[in-house]
């Protein structure tokens, strides 16, 4: 007996008994389907960070700042420093002077929940920054009315504000035009020049935020000439090594602590979340591996009941000259082309899943969310359904490939 004439006999008995084998095929195609979906999910979650972080030119984005005041100690109590660093427009300079590969460097600050109001309106838990004009291409943002911040309203120290989406749409009147008027931040007035469009990413909510210039939120916030955190703009993704070295070689010469300063690559941000999301894949597949080996138990009763039943038939083929090893393929086809199938259906039951989700997903947080479902995880899941239907189907066929005909044929 050749595989195709123990391909179609499998076929065969599948078909005789359908809502058998359809009650196999479910375990596999959950199991598969399952992993199938969320894997899906993790591949488009990580196009959709890639896109947005290519276009805020993330693979040439440095983050640095000063460590924190407050540490906690191997037993997790909190303890305070006994020095402080802090970043000034000074080391600014300092590394645009020691590196010609930088393209710009932008100084920050920022509060959360201040309140931001007009007149009786007010919207409390927005984000306050302040920054400087290439926050507008480093973030990328879009203005849908009026301008961003300017070089001279950092020099001036101007009291102006951008606003976001959210903040306009609260503190104005349908219709109403917020440029030149007047809001207050923090009990302080600002003149609104610029609205930001609507923009969403994950957790950041680029709509309910002010900025203004950082000059002026240190003089009139801070106190003094402290920035939080420097974003700088390497000029290409090669650069990037040179101008932390750089970086680290200003600090070093500035502060007494200068090793001490924080500095985190976009590279590096990526390489933490590729790390999540294997974690949450690898979760996946553990819980889809537990799916499939019930699914491979449900595969390895449902052949050896099938031997049960067909003791006879394989007395008959074993008098009649089968071999051993055609008894052991037939059994060992039919409990693979069971997987395969639900191999097969379980991808196409994760496609539909995972484009389910990303679906309810974008329309719940108006951000791009894919389901992506690449080729090799296609070929891996329906390989390992092969791999479960093999290995749970080998000793049902191999113990019908064992009886003897004539014990076979004597029983009813």
């Amino acid at each position: 007996m050749n595989f195709i004439e123990s391909l179609m006999i499998s076929l065969n008995q599948l078909m005789v008994n359908k809502l058998r084998s359809i009650l196999s095929l479910v375990g596999i195609l959950i199991a598969v389907g399952s992993v199938t979906g969320i894997v899906s999910l993790g591949d488009g979650l990580q196009k959709s960070i890639y896109q947005e972080f290519e276009q805020i030119g993330g693979f040439t984005t440095i983050w640095s700042w000063a460590p924190d005041p407050w540490y906690r100690d191997d037993t997790g109590r909190w303890i305070r420093r006994n020095w402080e660093e802090h970043l000034t427009f000074d080391d600014i300079e300092a590394i645009k002077a020691e590196t010609d590969k930088v393209d710009y460097i932008i100084p920050n600050n920022s509060f959360g929940n201040l309140p931001v109001k007009r007149n009786s309106a007010s919207i409390e838990g927005g984000q306050v920054t302040f920054s400087s004009p290439e926050l507008l291409y480093a973030d990328n943002l879009k203005i849908s009315a009026g301008r961003f911040l300017t070089a001279l309203d950092l020099i001036h120290r101007s009291k102006v504000a951008v606003i976001g989406n959210d903040i306009a749409e609260n503190l104005f009147e349908p219709g109403e035009n917020p440029l030149n008027k007047d809001i207050t931040v923090g009990g302080m007035r600002y003149t609104v020049v610029g609205v930001t469009a609507p923009k969403t990413f994950f957790d950041s909510n680029y709509d309910n935020r002010t900025i203004i210039p950082v000059t002026t939120g240190q003089q009139r916030f801070i106190g003094n000439d402290y920035l939080g955190w420097i974003v700088v703009k390497a000029k290409t993704v090669d650069d990037v090594d040179d101008v932390v070295s750089a970086m680290r070689k200003v600090y070093k010469r500035r502060h007494v602590h200068g090793e001490e300063m924080e500095i985190q690559t976009g590279i590096d941000a990526l390489a933490q979340i590729d790390r999540v999301l294997l974690i949450m894949k690898a979760v996946a597949g553990g819980i889809a591996g537990i799916s499939l080996l019930v699914g491979g138990i449900g595969i390895m009763n449902i052949m050896l009941v099938s031997v049960t039943e067909r003791t006879q038939e394989i007395g008959i083929r074993k008098s009649l000259g089968a071999r051993r090893s055609s008894i052991l393929m037939q059994f060992l086809v039919e409990a693979v082309v069971l997987c395969m199938f639900g191999g097969i259906l379980g991808v196409g039951f994760g496609m539909l899943v995972g484009r389910g989700l990303s679906a309810f997903i974008m329309s719940k947080t108006e951000m791009p969310f894919y389901s992506v479902l690449s080729p090799t995880m296609i070929i891996l899941a329906v390989g390992f359904s092969l791999f479960v239907g093999i290995t749970f189907g080998v000793y049902p066929a191999w113990k019908a490939s064992q009886l003897r005909p004539v014990e076979a044929l004597r029983q009813e």
